[in-house]
């Protein structure tokens, strides 16, 4: 859904794009993003644990849902904004529903293994800089804000990432699951700076196409997405080798 949200404000942005083809795009965004938020409601509503990351998490989903159909009705791009903002979060919310948190037998950290506090502190401020980054991300594709913010907050987004996951792969008693996550994270912003440049590089030179414009810009999206969710999965893993030591 986060990739058909970025087609459908390509589109939208598009002057060579038709208006069927705007249409048809934004149609099927809003209604199977619909079934997509009460798929997630029904999941969530099976799992017998209630604690307060479900309760987070359902209110997530349901506000997510709620400013696609308010944007949908308004157009304004701050709903817009608002809307890939909490979807980006509805997201991890989702991945991480049913995990009991109590639980010592979640995490498998190396008993020797104890991540630092500011590797912690680090990784969520990466979290939260990343989260920041698709509202901002949004609003520059509703032409609210210019490329500057963008590039400010993700630099910060990205460098709160990679000191603590160059730690932990340099550390040799770390956990093979701090070590999995650190990789990831570090694979998906990879992808996304150089996503990210090439996007900039069009801005400056033109793009060779419509085409590849639209590829490149719902890549980056996408991949925005997926690097929030890993640097999440980051933060988790070393909160709970702290927790766990």
């Amino acid at each position: 859904m986060v990739t058909s949200g970025a087609v459908t404000t390509g589109l939208l942005r598009a002057s060579t794009a038709t208006q069927s083809a705007v249409s048809t795009a934004f149609q099927l965004h809003r209604l199977i993003g619909s079934a997509v938020g009460v798929w997630g409601l029904i999941h969530l509503a099976r799992l017998a644990r209630r604690d307060t990351w479900w309760w987070v998490t359902a209110g997530l989903v349901s506000v997510a849902v709620g400013l696609g159909w308010l944007g949908a009705r308004s157009l304004a791009p701050s709903i817009a904004a608002l809307h890939g903002f909490v979807s980006g979060f509805a997201v991890i919310g989702l991945a991480f529903a049913g995990i009991d948190w109590s639980d010592r037998t979640t995490a498998h950290p190396a008993p020797a293994w104890r991540p630092t506090r500011w590797m912690q502190v680090s990784a969520r401020s990466a979290v939260l800089l990343f989260g920041a980054q698709v509202a901002i991300g949004a609003l520059l594709r509703h032409q609210q804000i210019g490329v500057t913010p963008h590039l400010f907050v993700g630099g910060l987004a990205v460098l709160a990432l990679l000191a603590p996951a160059a730690a932990v792969l340099q550390d040799p008693v770390a956990s093979p699951e701090g070590r999995r996550s650190a990789r990831w994270a570090v694979a998906a912003v990879i992808v996304q700076v150089v996503l990210g440049a090439a996007v900039l590089l069009m801005i400056a030179v033109g793009p060779p196409s419509i085409t590849a414009w639209l590829a490149v810009t719902v890549g980056h999206v996408t991949v925005g997405t997926l690097t929030l969710l890993a640097t999440a999965r980051f933060a988790v893993v070393v909160t709970r080798a702290r927790q766990l030591a």
